[in-house]
C-alpha cells in the first residue's frame, strides 16, 4: 500500500480503541485494497475481521450480503417467523470475542435489512465497524438514506490522490519494471493520482502497444495515452450522475480551464456542488479569479474520443449561444483541436498562484518584522523578498539589514541572518569581497555557529574565485557539533566535492547529509546531487529525485525549491536532449516573475536552457532575448555546470553559422573554470566546445582533464564518441553510442547512430550500417513523440544539405514523397532517402514535428 502507510497506522488505531472508521474514496481509489491490507494487520494481531461486501443487483434481498459472505445461515434462519432476530442472535454470537471487527465494502450497495442487523450489533456490543463508501455520497444512516435519530460515532480516513512517488512505485511494482521518468508523469497526470485509473489506464495501453517496454529497457508511452477499452471504466465512474449533470461535466471538459464566471454562464451552483462533492471538478485561485477544472483529466480524454456526436454538437451549440453573447471574445471552432491549450493554461496558473502567495507570505513577514525587527523576523522576511528579485526587493532588503539588531537572536539565528546577508551580497549584488569580510568577521562572535559561516566563506570562494586548498579541514564534521552546524558543512562539503568533479565522495556526503535530514527539505542540495547522478551515469536516481522535488515544489506553491529543482530538471533535460520537455518547463519558470539570485546559479542555469532550446528551433531573436538578460544582469560566471554565460553568448554564434567563434567562448570559458578547480563544469564546456570545432590540440587538453575525474562516467563516453566521430571510427562511434544511450544522453546518442550510419556506408562490414541503422530506428521509436536537440551545436556534419532544406520545406508544406518527387524531378527513392535523413538529422519523428521545425526557421 505505497503511499497509505500512516493511514493503515491510523485506522489500526482506531479500530484497536473500539472506534468505527468510514474509508471515503472515489471509485479507483484504492478502497477494497486498503480495506484488505487492514483486514491482514489486524488479522495478524490476531483479530478476527468478518467481512460482507454489498452488491447493488442484490440491494432489494433483505440479507443477500450477509448470507453471502457466510457471517450468516440464512437456510436455517428462514424455516422460523423470526427471522429479523434470528438472524441478529448469529450475528451478535459472531462478535463474543472482544477483539472482532466487521469490514463492509461498498456499503452504499449494501441491502438495508443487512445493515440494520450490523447497526444493531455494534450498538448492543460496541464492535468496531470499517465501511467503505463513495466519496460525495455524504455519510447517512442507513445506504439507502433513510432517516435516524442517532448516529454512531465515527472516523474518517480519505482516500486521498496518491503522491507523484508512490504512484510511480505502484506503476512500477505493477508492470514489473520501472518506467520511464517523462512517461511516469503523462500517467500521473492523466490518472489524477488515481491508482485505480492509473492501474487501468496501464493495461489498455500496454495491450495495444501504446506503453512497451523494448529488451528491459523502460517502459515508456508511445502516442496518446488513451485506449477505447477504457470506456467501460471511466462510464462507471459516471454512471452516479444524473444526464444534466454528466452534461456539465462534459461541457467543462469542452470550454477547458475557464474562470469561474464563464462556468457559471454554463452550469447552475447546485451542479457544481454535486461535481465537486463527486470530486470531479477542483477550483484553483488565479491571479484575477477563480477557474474550474475537470478532474481528473482522464475524462477528457473520455469526452474527447466519446462517439456520440449528437451530444456533441448538442453542448457545442450550447457553448456557443450562451458565451456568444455573454463573452463576445469567446470563440470555439474546434472544442478539441488543442488539449495543449489546457495545459499551458494550467501552467499559467499555476505561476499566477505562486506570485499570488509570494505577495501574501511577503506580507505576512513584513507585518512581522515591522512589529517586532529582530533576527528572526529578518530571516523570515528577507527569505521571502529575495525571491522577488533585486530590482523590486533590494531596497527593501536593504533596508531590513539597516534596521535590525543582529544580536537579537540566539546563536542558530544569527548564523542564518549573517549567511542570507552573505548570499545577498555576494550573488545579489555581487560584493563578494565584503561578503567573504561579513563572514569572517562574525564567525568569531558565535562559537561552534560560527562554523556555519566558514562553510558558507567556502562555497562563495568555490563559486567564485577558486576552490580553496585544504577545504576538507575547515569543513570537518565532528559529533560534539549542533546538528544545523554539522548539516551546514556537510552541505558545503557536497557543493564544493561536485564543483571539483568528485563525486563518489560526494555521493558519501549526501547519504551523511539525508541522515540528519532525512526529508530531504535541503532543496539545493538535493538539486546539486540529483546533477551529480545524471553525471555518474544513474539517470534514472538523479532524474527522478530532481523531478519528484519540483513536483513536490510545486504542490506546496514552495517559490525557492520550485527554482532551485527547475534549475536542475533544465539542467538534466539538456543532458538528455529533451526539447519538448524543456519547453514546458522553461515557460513555467520564466513566468513566475523576476528572478531572484538566489538559489545560486538556477537563474543562471534557466537562462541558458532557454538559449540552447532557442537555438536548437533556430529563433535568433528570442535567443538574443535570453542571453541580453544574462548581460544585463550581469551574471557572474558560477562553477557548476550550466552556470556560466558563456554558453548562451556560444548559441548566439552558433545561430549565426560562426562554430570557430563559439567553440572559442566555450573553450576559454573551460579553461578558466578548468584553472579555479571548477573540473565538472571545465569538462562539460571542453565536450561542447569540440562538438563545435575539434582540434587535436583542444583534444588532448580535454582527455587530460576527463582523465583527472573518472567518476564522470558520462563525459568519458562523450569524450569517447567525439574522438571516434573525429577520425571517422564508425565502429568505436557505434560503441559510444550504445554507452550514451545507456547514460540516458538521448538525443546525442541519436546523433551518434545517425553519425555511425553516415560513417559505416562504405565500411566493407555490411552489418555495421545495418546495426546502427537499427539501433537508430529502435531508439527513435521509444521516444517517438517527444523532440530530442539531435543537431546539437551544428558540428560533425549534422546540418541540412541544401537539397534536404529544400526537400524539408515542400513536406512541411504538405506535400507528399510522391509529389516531392514531381517537383524536384527525381524518383521517389531520392525523396525517400532524404526524409529519412532530414527526419535523423533535425530529431523529428513526424511530418507535423518537421512542420513545425520549418515555421520555427530551424532550417535557415
Amino acid at each position: 500500500m505505497k503511499g497509505r502507510e500512516r493511514s493503515l497506522a491510523k485506522a489500526q488505531s482506531l479500530i484497536e480503541s473500539g472506534l468505527s472508521v468510514d474509508v471515503v474514496g472515489s471509485r479507483g481509489s484504492g478502497r477494497t485494497a486498503f480495506m484488505g491490507a487492514l483486514a491482514k494487520r489486524l488479522d495478524e494481531n490476531e483479530w478476527t475481521v468478518h467481512e460482507v461486501r454489498g452488491v447493488a443487483s442484490l440491494k432489494q434481498n433483505p440479507f443477500a450480503a450477509l448470507g453471502l459472505s457466510g457471517t450468516v445461515e440464512l437456510a436455517a434462519a428462514r424455516r422460523m417467523d423470526n427471522l429479523i432476530e434470528e438472524v441478529g442472535r448469529q450475528l451478535i454470537d459472531r462478535v463474543a470475542n472482544d477483539r472482532c471487527a466487521f469490514f463492509v465494502d461498498d456499503w452504499d450497495d449494501l441491502d438495508e435489512a443487512s445493515w440494520g442487523v450490523i447497526e444493531f450489533a455494534r450498538r448492543s456490543t460496541g464492535v468496531p465497524i470499517v465501511i467503505s463508501r463513495l466519496q460525495g455520497l455524504r455519510a447517512r444512516h442507513t445506504p439507502s438514506g433513510l432517516p435516524a435519530a442517532t448516529l454512531a460515532p465515527t472516523y474518517v480516513i480519505d482516500m486521498l490522490p496518491l503522491r507523484f512517488e508512490d504512484l510511480e512505485a505502484a506503476m512500477s511494482e505493477y508492470l514489473g519494471g520501472v518506467i520511464e521518468p517523462g512517461t511516469s508523469r503523462r500517467l500521473y497526470t492523466k490518472s489524477g493520482g488515481n491508482v485505480g485509473l492509473a492501474l487501468a489506464l496501464i493495461d489498455a495501453t500496454v495491450r495495444e502497444g501504446r506503453l512497451v517496454q523494448i529488451d528491459g529497457d523502460p517502459w515508456t508511452a508511445i502516442g496518446e495515452l488513451w485506449s477505447p477499452t477504457l470506456r467501460a471504466v471511466m462510464e462507471m465512474h459516471l454512471e452516479s450522475l444524473d444526464p444534466s449533470a454528466r452534461d456539465a461535466l462534459e461541457t467543462i471538459a469542452m470550454v477547458g480551464l475557464a474562470d469561474i464566471d464563464t462556468v457559471r454562464t454554463l452550469v447552475d451552483w447546485p451542479t457544481l456542488e454535486l461535481l465537486e462533492e463527486r470530486a470531479m471538478i477542483a477550483f484553483a485561485q488565479g491571479t484575477r479569479s477563480n477557474y474550474v477544472s475537470v478532474v481528473p483529466p482522464l475524462f477528457t480524454s473520455y469526452f474527447r474520443h466519446d462517439p456520440l456526436s449528437a451530444r456533441r454538437i448538442r453542448l457545442t451549440e450550447k457553448i456557443l449561444t450562451t458565451l456568444g453573447g455573454a463573452s463576445p471574445d469567446f470563440e470555439l471552432d474546434d472544442v478539441w483541436s488543442d488539449l495543449n491549450t489546457a495545459g499551458e493554461t494550467q501552467d499559467a496558473l499555476f505561476a499566477g498562484m505562486l506570485r499570488e502567495s509570494l505577495k501574501t507570505r511577503q506580507l505576512v513577514a513584513g507585518y512581522e518584522w515591522e512589529k517586532s525587527p529582530n533576527v528572526h523576523t529578518a530571516n523570515a522576511y528577507v527569505e521571502v523578498l529575495a525571491q522577488a528579485g533585486v530590482a523590486v526587493s533590494g531596497a527593501t532588503i536593504e533596508r531590513v539589514y539597516a534596521e535590525t539588531d543582529d544580536r537579537s537572536g540566539d546563536m542558530a539565528a544569527r548564523a542564518e541572518y549573517y549567511s542570507r546577508r552573505a548570499d545577498w551580497l555576494a550573488y545579489g549584488l555581487g560584493r563578494v569581497d565584503e561578503a567573504l569580510e561579513l563572514l569572517d568577521h562574525r564567525s568569531r562572535e558565535l562559537a561552534s555557529f560560527g562554523r556555519i559561516l566558514d562553510a558558507r566563506g567556502i562555497s562563495i570562494l568555490a563559486d567564485f574565485r577558486a576552490v580553496p586548498e585544504g577545504f576538507e579541514v575547515v569543513l570537518e564534521v565532528t559529533d560534539d557539533l549542533p546538528v544545523p552546524v554539522q548539516a551546514a558543512l556537510l552541505e558545503s562539503q557536497l557543493h564544493v566535492l561536485v564543483i571539483d568533479g568528485r563525486l563518489h565522495d560526494a555521493n558519501r556526503v549526501y547519504a551523511e547529509l539525508r541522515r540528519l535530514d532525512p526529508q530531504g527539505e535541503r532543496a539545493a542540495v538535493r538539486a546539486i546531487q540529483g546533477m551529480s547522478l545524471l553525471a555518474q551515469g544513474d539517470f534514472e536516481s538523479g532524474y527522478r529525485d530532481v523531478t519528484n522535488g519540483l513536483d513536490e515544489a510545486r504542490g506546496n506553491l514552495d517559490l525557492y525549491s520550485f527554482r532551485a529543482f527547475a534549475g536542475a530538471v533544465a539542467f538534466a533535460n539538456l543532458h538528455s536532449g529533451d526539447m519538448q520537455f524543456q519547453g514546458e518547463l522553461l515557460d513555467v519558470v520564466l513566468s513566475t516573475g523576476d528572478f531572484s539570485p538566489i538559489p545560486p546559479g538556477s537563474r543562471t542555469i534557466v537562462l541558458v536552457a532557454a538559449s540552447v532550446l532557442a537555438a536548437s528551433r533556430g529563433q535568433h531573436d528570442l535567443c538574443l532575448k535570453y542571453v541580453g538578460l544574462l548581460r544585463s544582469e550581469g551574471a557572474a560566471e558560477l562553477a557548476l555546470p550550466g552556470q556560466s554565460p558563456a554558453w548562451g553568448e556560444a548559441q548566439l554564434q552558433v545561430l549565426e553559422g560562426k562554430l570557430k567563434s563559439a567553440a572559442r567562448i566555450l573553450w576559454n570559458s573551460s579553461l578558466a573554470l578548468r584553472d579555479r578547480g571548477a573540473i565538472f563544469a571545465a569538462q562539460l564546456g571542453m565536450l561542447a566546445s569540440l562538438e563545435m570545432h575539434p582540434t587535436e590540440a583542444r583534444l588532448a587538453e580535454a582527455i587530460a582533464l576527463i582523465e583527472q575525474r573518472p567518476d564522470i562516467v558520462v563525459h568519458a563516453s562523450h569524450l569517447r564518441y567525439l574522438i571516434a566521430a573525429t577520425r571517422g571510427d564508425a565502429r568505436a562511434v557505434l560503441d559510444a553510442a550504445h554507452e550514451l544511450e545507456a547514460h540516458q544522453r538521448i538525443g546525442l546518442a541519436m546523433a551518434a547512430y545517425g553519425r555511425a550510419v553516415d560513417l559505416s556506408t562504405d565500411h566493407p562490414d555490411s552489418e555495421l550500417r545495418e546495426q546502427a541503422a537499427a539501433d537508430e530506428r529502435r531508439l527513435r521509436m521509444r521516444h517517438s513523440g517527444r523532440v530530442f536537440n539531435t543537431t546539437r551545436f551544428g558540428g560533425l556534419g549534422t546540418t541540412l544539405s541544401k537539397r534536404e532544406r529544400e526537400v524539408a520545406t515542400l513536406a512541411a508544406n504538405g506535400l507528399s514523397n510522391q509529389e516531392i518527387a514531381a517537383r524536384l524531378v527525381v524518383s521517389v527513392r531520392t525523396v525517400d532517402s532524404h526524409m529519412y535523413r532530414i527526419m535523423r538529422k533535425l530529431g523529428v519523428s513526424s511530418r507535423e514535428s518537421l512542420a513545425a521545425k520549418v515555421g520555427s526557421g530551424s532550417l535557415l
